[in-house]
């Protein structure tokens, strides 16, 4: 890869182009909407710009971090703007406000680019925004992280209890009990039950006389949250 010529922007903010954005390593935009009040006006004779997001993991469970990664690219000049400044924002799915959740400057590397990590709180779509200078355009981008629930199970010898706790907030709400024969076989629901007030959950499973049996718990889909899985726990007869 050929490196992109570099041009200084006229303030100390925007600093100087590095190397060029990898194509490979970057995902579409998501979404559209009103660009953010700060953002500055179009002027004839600026470089367009694009928010690039590099590759990250756009599935988290709730309570870990999401770490937003990208580059405020300059395509006209190949290239991505070092130390400019950018604004993280969050809108949660089933709302239609964005919340600003901080502001960071690319970096002054070889490869510059921006980082941000956020709670994974529930689905949401996050949005970056560049509000340019007197060489750069503004831009500004959306992509979607995926949330979901912390399930945590556990399977007791002798007895097949097969009990643990949900979160967030899953007081009184329903539960399922998967099964599989085989590590290769496909998943059926074989129970289903409600957790108690403080999200617990309780089921009883048994052994085949041959072989494993598979077992895990799952919760449904909702408006915040994905389709959510416990461990994969499995039993027999010794």
């Amino acid at each position: 890869m050929n490196n992109a010529r570099s041009i200084i922007a006229g303030t100390a903010v925007a600093g100087l182009l590095g190397l060029p954005f990898v194509a490979a390593a970057t995902a579409p935009a998501q979404g559209a909407s009103t660009p953010p009040a700060d953002a500055a006006p179009l002027a004839a004779g600026r470089h367009a710009t694009d928010i690039r997001f590099l590759d990250f993991d756009h599935t988290r469970e709730y309570g870990n971090t999401t770490v937003i990664r990208g580059q405020v690219a300059v395509p006209s000049l190949g290239g991505a703007a070092k130390g400019v400044r950018v604004k993280l924002y969050r809108r949660l799915q089933g709302s239609s406000r964005w919340n600003h959740l901080d502001t960071r400057f690319t970096s002054h590397s070889s490869f510059p680019k921006f980082r941000f990590t956020a709670g994974s709180r529930a689905n949401a779509d996050y949005r970056v925004a560049y509000a340019g200078n007197n060489k750069l355009k503004p831009s500004r981008s959306s992509t979607g992280v995926s949330v979901y629930r912390r399930i945590r199970a556990k399977l007791e010898d002798g007895t097949g209890r097969f009990h643990g706790h949900i979160a967030p907030h899953y007081a009184h709400r329903t539960v399922y009990l998967d099964k599989r024969s085989c590590g290769s076989c496909g998943w059926h629901q074989v129970k289903s039950d409600h957790t108690g007030r403080r999200g617990r959950f309780s089921f009883t499973v048994g052994a085949p006389r041959r072989g494993r049996s598979f077992w895990r718990v799952a919760t449904p889909a909702s408006t915040k949250f994905i389709q959510s899985f416990s461990s994969v726990f499995t039993t027999r007869l010794r």
